[in-house]
């Protein structure tokens, strides 16, 4: 009887653990997922801004025509749950193209007398430096929950619950 007890309130007692590393290691794995998503808008910002200036100067260069469409091809929706290469894929394009876009306006600087032009470069610069910093707030939130899980004895509850590791967000470009 005592030993049906003690065993009982053994496996109490590895239930609350188990819950309790659970809601612990959840948290990290949201914390993780939010940040994701928060890079998901700088993109989809810095997304627009960069077309809006690409539809500003593509009466200047047929290129940029070319680039308008291309751009929209390209563009994914980044979510909470989308990988970090895509996130970087996608940022790798924005460069890309913000490049001609500067070249553009290099060449032809009457792009840059258009209106809004500048309103536009400004809001596509300020979303490339909130971007930057999304994707360190992410890599050190993704730091945090790697550590987590891999410690002991939470890497014995993160290998029961199937909790994984997770990938860095490493800027293309």
């Amino acid at each position: 009887m005592k030993t049906g007890i003690i065993i009982l309130l053994l496996l109490i007692l590895l239930a609350v653990w188990l819950i309790s590393e659970q809601r612990k290691l959840s948290a990290l794995d949201e914390n993780v997922k939010n940040a994701m998503g928060q890079i998901g808008i700088q993109i989809s910002s810095r997304y627009d801004a960069v077309v809006a200036l690409v539809e500003m100067t593509r009466h200047y260069d047929r290129n940029m025509r070319e680039l308008v469409s291309c751009v929209r091809e390209k563009r994914r929706t980044i979510t909470a749950e989308t990988e970090p290469e895509e996130a970087a894929e996608q940022d790798a394009v924005l460069t890309k193209v913000w490049k001609v876009l500067m070249e553009t306006a290099e060449r032809y600087p009457a792009v840059q007398n258009e209106q809004n032009y500048e309103k536009y470069r400004a809001a596509a610069e300020s979303y490339e430096r909130m971007l930057h910093t999304s994707g360190l707030i992410y890599n050190d939130t993704v730091s945090r929950y790697n550590q987590a899980i891999s410690r002991f004895p939470a890497n014995v509850a993160a290998g029961l619950l199937r909790f994984p590791k997770r990938a860095y967000l490493e800027r293309k470009g």
